[in-house]
C-alpha cells in the first residue's frame, strides 16, 4: 500500500515537471515576441490632387512642391465654373506636420490629417468637377522611444462629385437626403475600405487607420445621383456655403510572435501534451 502511494507520487511529480517545463517554454516564447513598443510618433502628411476630371474645364493651382515624384507640384486647389462670387472650388490642406510627437499608440481618437474644403458657389451652366484623387503620403517617425523615420505610406482618396441643379425644373424637389432648395452638392468617397494599412516593427503589428467624423452613409438617391452604389459613403455640401471635411488618423498596435518564438511556443505546448498523455497512460 505504501509502495503504490510512492509510485503514484512519482508519476504525479513527473507530470508536474513536464507541465512546468511547458509553461516555462510558453512564457519564454511570449517574452521573446515582445520588442520595444513605440508609444508616440511624429508625423508628416503632404497632399495634392494627382488626378481630376474634366480637364481643362477644371483647373488646378496652389501646387505642392513637397510631394514625391512623380506627383511633385500637384495642385491643392481645384476650380471650375463662373459666378458672381467666383468659381466653385475644392481645396485640400497642403501639409500637416508634427515633429514633436502627438500620435499616441492605441489612442483611437487619433490626430487631425488633411482638411478638405468645398466653396460651393453659385455658378452658371457648363461642365463641372466630376472626379478627383487626393494623394496623401504619410511619414511616421518614432518619437518615444526615438528612431529613424519609416518609409512613407501611400494613401489616396478617390472622390466622385455631383454638381446638382440648384433649382430643379418645374418646381421639382432636390435629391432625397440632400435637403431643400437650393440643392446641395454631393461628394462620394469611392474607397473607404482601403484607408488603413499595417506593418510589423520590432515584434509589434501596427495598424494605421484613416477616418472622418464628417463622412456618413448617404441616401440611395444621393448615391445614384453621383453614379455610386447604394450605401455609399460621402458628405453633402449646402449651396452658397463653405463646407469642410476633417480627416483624422490613429495607430494601434498588438504584439506578434516571430517565427522562432512560435516554434518555441509550440515546443512548450507539445511538452504539456506529452506530460498529459503520460499521466493518462499511467
Amino acid at each position: 500500500m505504501i509502495l503504490g502511494s510512492i509510485n503514484n507520487m512519482s508519476k504525479f511529480t513527473k507530470f508536474l515537471g513536464g507541465a512546468a517545463l511547458a509553461v516555462t517554454l510558453a512564457a519564454g516564447a511570449t517574452q521573446a515576441s515582445a520588442g520595444t513598443l513605440i508609444t508616440d510618433w511624429s508625423y508628416e502628411v503632404q497632399t495634392g490632387f494627382v488626378a481630376f476630371t474634366p480637364q481643362p474645364t477644371v483647373t488646378g493651382s496652389g501646387n505642392n512642391g513637397d510631394l514625391p515624384a512623380p506627383f511633385t507640384n500637384a495642385p491643392t486647389v481645384l476650380s471650375w465654373g463662373t459666378g458672381d462670387d467666383g468659381p466653385s472650388q475644392l481645396e485640400v490642406s497642403k501639409e500637416v506636420i508634427s515633429t514633436t510627437g502627438g500620435l499616441i499608440t492605441n489612442d483611437l481618437g487619433g490626430v487631425n490629417g488633411a482638411l478638405l474644403t468645398h466653396r460651393n458657389r453659385t455658378i452658371g451652366p457648363g461642365p463641372t468637377l466630376e472626379t478627383a484623387t487626393i494623394f496623401a503620403p504619410l511619414t511616421l517617425t518614432p518619437f518615444s522611444p526615438a528612431g529613424p523615420a519609416l518609409d512613407p505610406f501611400d494613401i489616396a482618396f478617390n472622390i466622385v462629385f455631383e454638381e446638382t441643379t440648384n433649382f430643379p425644373a418645374n418646381g421639382g424637389d432636390c435629391t432625397p437626403g440632400t435637403g431643400g432648395t437650393p440643392c446641395a452638392d454631393i461628394f462620394v468617397l469611392l474607397n473607404p475600405g482601403s484607408l488603413s494599412t499595417s506593418f510589423i516593427l520590432d515584434g509589434f503589428e501596427y495598424t494605421i487607420s484613416l477616418f472622418s467624423e464628417d463622412l456618413g452613409v448617404l441616401s440611395d438617391e444621393a448615391c445614384a445621383a453621383a453614379g455610386a452604389e447604394a450605401g455609399c459613403i460621402g458628405f453633402i455640401t449646402p449651396e452658397g456655403e463653405i463646407s469642410t471635411l476633417q480627416t483624422k488618423f490613429n495607430i494601434t498596435a498588438r504584439a506578434v510572435p516571430e517565427p522562432g518564438t512560435l516554434a518555441l511556443l509550440g515546443l512548450g505546448l507539445l511538452g504539456l501534451g506529452i506530460a498529459r498523455r503520460r499521466k493518462v497512460a499511467a
